[in-house]
């Protein structure tokens, strides 16, 4: 998942070279604009944790390209709200207090909801399949770090059945945000409790239950954020005892 992990302040743990895979250098993409998403959807997978040091030099050399473009990737994350530089060199993935991990479940509970409802409405045998096949992954895995991707995996494939390009730009941005606490926290969270919510989702959704599958989706959140809630700090306490530069 992470290479060069290090202890950092208050036992947190950061990675200097997060895995991201490989750049496609035939790719018309720009290099920046790559690494950009490859970020943004390592964070969406919980394969980067909260506290985790990001630097140009490091991604640079993992990643076998200059650093320049890594940089200007990282400007625009800390432009999203998602990263935070305390100093010249490296930049930390935010870390989120508990009003505000609360306010991100209270609309993914709208935005998810929704998006859930639709795919019941929409979803093809071929569509069911893919859902289907992705829940059998999750429930076979013992893999706790690919049980947090195959979560991201199967909710997008749910999400994307809602047919809006819109919708799944804000939700993209809200699991940025929440990716990495849910894998720093989501061991709590019983695997047999998630497969039976994605079951109940692919069960109304194969039988055309828009309100069954939004229902089965408000229940997987609730269930997380009961658990991980908790375990966060509030903004009053984060205020109060501020963690020092690194």
């Amino acid at each position: 998942m992470t290479k060069d992990l290090a202890p950092g302040r208050r036992g947190r743990i950061r990675a200097t070279a997060p895995d991201l895979g490989s750049l496609d250098q035939t790719s018309d993409e720009s290099i920046e604009r790559q690494v950009y998403r490859l970020l943004r959807r390592a964070m969406m997978a919980g394969l980067i944790l909260p506290g985790t040091g990001l630097t140009g030099r490091s991604l640079a050399d993992s990643l076998g390209t200059s650093p320049s473009p890594i940089r200007d990737a990282l400007k625009r994350l800390e432009a999203d709200g998602v990263i935070e530089s305390r100093n010249k060199s490296a930049y930390f993935v935010s870390e989120l207090t508990r009003e505000q991990y609360l306010d991100i479940i209270n609309l993914r509970m709208q935005i998810e909801g929704y998006a859930a409802g639709q795919a019941a409405r929409h979803a093809s045998a071929d569509d069911i399949a893919r859902i289907e096949a992705l829940h059998a992954r999750y429930a076979a895995t013992s893999d706790y770090a690919e049980s947090v991707h195959i979560n991201y995996l199967f909710h997008f494939e749910i999400y994307r059945l809602a047919r809006s390009p819109i919708l799944i730009e804000i939700a993209e941005n809200l699991w940025m945000r929440i990716g990495p606490v849910m894998h720093l926290h989501m061991q709590d969270y019983g695997v047999s409790d998630v497969t039976n919510n994605h079951g109940r989702m692919v069960e109304a959704i194969r039988r055309g239950d828009p309100r069954g599958a939004t229902r089965a989706l408000e229940r997987d959140l609730t269930i997380a954020s009961k658990i991980i809630a908790p375990n966060l700090q509030s903004a009053a306490i984060s205020t109060n005892h501020q963690t020092p530069p690194a």
